[in-house]
């Protein structure tokens, strides 16, 4: 064994230096503190970005204007100007996916501290009955909430019908709606929708399977991307749910395509024990005001 290869241990912890890019302390303390550096640098980044942006959209704009002019005089030239202007464009494209990225990443690293920092015990608050308490529980995690909620009691049965006519009953419904633009240019501001659905027993997979083709099929009708899909469960002693429902939070989605995007949002399977607490399968993050799952 190399010298290098040794680990100096002090009280139970290596000595390590942080010049030195391989040396690690703690590796979880270590992968937070790189992504804060990253972070932090994210902001920079984007400027950059958005500055090379401006200038290839002003390039693509003379190089255009001169393969106008040498298409006729000089063939050679226009050719070269046209692959260049090619090339424009990809790198155009590559800068932004460079940038959603970079968003993504930034977005991904506040949910993953919100956790992080988040209380490990969640107490139900009062209500009238296990939907109405959810909501409350919401409405303070996300005051923007708030607004919506006013305008109509989310907390009784809503019935939504999706594109192929059926109608669906959802014991929760809070909506938002999207911005002018959105429907038209899918830009700007695509709204919000957050479905409740109430169990009083242990969800099946099939119940959740269900759930979601529900939630794709008024979504494809809306054309808003579902922003939070809820399973309310009121758990009684010794009940608990399968691994194929567990797999199934965990690796199925709601989705909505629109164009060459994709929105995804995960199903969540809220539980309300006994004991006054809530479980969360996965513990999803609604921290900013209104908003919706993110475009792939």
């Amino acid at each position: 064994m190399f010298l290098g290869d040794l680990n100096i241990i002090i009280n139970g912890h290596p000595i390590v230096s942080r010049a030195d890019i391989r040396a690690v302390e703690n590796p979880i303390s270590a992968i937070f503190d790189l992504a804060d550096d990253v972070t932090k640098e994210a902001p920079k980044i984007r400027k950059l970005v958005t500055y090379a942006t401006v200038f290839i959209v002003f390039w693509l704009v003379v190089d255009f204007i001169l393969i106008l002019a040498f298409l006729v005089t000089n063939l050679f030239i226009s050719l070269f100007l046209i692959i260049l202007f090619i090339l424009g464009l990809l790198t155009l494209s590559l800068l932004r996916r460079f940038n959603d990225f970079f968003r993504y990443y930034a977005q991904r690293h506040k949910v993953i501290l919100s956790v992080r920092d988040d209380d490990p015990v969640v107490l139900v608050p009062e209500g009238k009955d296990s939907v109405d308490r959810l909501i409350n529980l919401l409405i303070s995690r996300n005051p923007g909430l708030r607004e919506s909620y006013s305008l109509g009691n989310a907390a009784n049965p809503q019935i939504q019908r999706g594109k192929s006519g059926t109608f669906y009953q959802f014991d929760g419904l809070i909506t938002k709606s999207p911005g002018a633009l959105w429907r038209i240019l899918r830009v700007g501001y695509p709204g919000y929708q957050l479905f409740i659905k109430n169990f009083d027993h242990p969800p099946s997979s099939e119940d959740l399977l269900a759930l979601k083709r529900a939630v794709e099929d008024i979504s494809l009708a809306n054309l808003i991307p579902p922003s939070r899909v809820i399973a309310l469960w009121q758990r009684k002693e010794d009940e608990e749910i399968t691994e194929d429902v567990y797999e199934i939070l965990i690796t199925q989605v709601v989705m909505l395509k629109r164009g060459s995007r994709t929105y995804a949002c995960s199903l969540e399977l809220i539980v309300e024990n006994e004991d006054g607490t809530y479980e969360f399968v996965p513990y999803v993050v609604d921290y900013t005001y209104f908003s919706a799952s993110r475009a792939q």
